[in-house]
């Protein structure tokens, strides 16, 4: 039931949308959300056994409502079925007080896996030297830091790259190529001094409850770690990430939820 009152909500506010909107067709709906005009119909006809993704429900209601962050959303679907569907399936962002900024023109630039990572270094605190660029990426780092910088969104000033804004988002399909790029940092060889870091990898055949109950204490712990990371108290010289994700591997769930604007 709960479901079908989601869905409900959604296909009104699509109907809302294209009756204010004339000129704008479901197809050219679909290229401004960048969700398929099979699924959005599909989705209008309520010819769906299960909820679109989480994803797709937030690019929707993203572009029908100007929206730039999942906040608005909850905060203008407040004491809705939609608005109570963000909040618990987006706590990580949701219940933080933290400003996590989308830009456009910062989503298209930073869909090189190299701008991104010199951009999310360039967000740390303390920024990144520029010979720390070139020394991880080489010329072609250079390049994309001389690139970014014509575009003004980062700063140079002694050497230090200093992004414009301390916190952003992008767009959820940009998640698994960036994932993947992060992920190379990650160093599994063998060491003589104290390990420092942690990678993991399960899989398992679970039931609903289950599943529901991983994602709740990922969550939990994501809520934490966001809190320590945004705490200027604990301010260092060290460059740590996080990557974080639980889905899963049967590729027809079309219900798994994705959560990837938070970097």
């Amino acid at each position: 039931m709960e479901n079908n009152l989601i869905l409900e909500q959604l296909q009104s506010n699509v109907r809302s949308y294209l009756d204010k909107n004339k000129r704008i067709s479901l197809n050219g709906l679909s290229k401004r959300c960048a969700v398929s005009e099979p699924t959005l119909r599909r989705i209008m006809n309520g010819k769906i056994k299960t909820l679109p993704m989480l994803s797709t429900i937030i690019d929707i209601l993203c572009t029908l409502n100007k929206a730039d962050s999942v906040n608005e959303l909850i905060t203008f679907y407040e004491d809705t079925p939609i608005g109570e569907f963000l909040s618990n399936n987006y706590s990580v962002l949701s219940e933080s007080n933290f400003n996590y900024e989308f830009s456009a023109e910062l989503n298209e630039a930073l869909r090189d896996n190299v701008s991104y990572l010199i951009y999310k270094l360039s967000a740390n605190r303390k920024g990144v030297t520029a010979q720390k660029i070139e020394k991880l990426f080489g010329h072609h780092g250079m390049d994309k830091l001389k690139y970014l910088h014509s575009l003004n969104l980062v700063t140079i000033k002694l050497d230090i790259v200093r992004s414009v804004t301390e916190g952003f988002s992008l767009s959820h399909d940009q998640f698994i190529p960036h994932f993947k790029a992060v992920s190379d940092f990650i160093k599994t060889e063998q060491s003589q001094v104290q390990k420092k870091n942690l990678f993991y990898n399960f899989s398992e055949s679970i039931n609903e409850q289950a599943h529901k109950e991983i994602l709740s204490i990922q969550k939990a712990a994501l809520k934490k770690i966001t809190k320590i990371l945004n705490d200027d108290s604990n301010s260092g010289d060290t460059p740590i990430f996080i990557l974080s994700a639980v889905d899963t591997l049967d590729v027809e769930d079309c219900g798994s939820e994705s959560q990837g604007l938070l970097h």
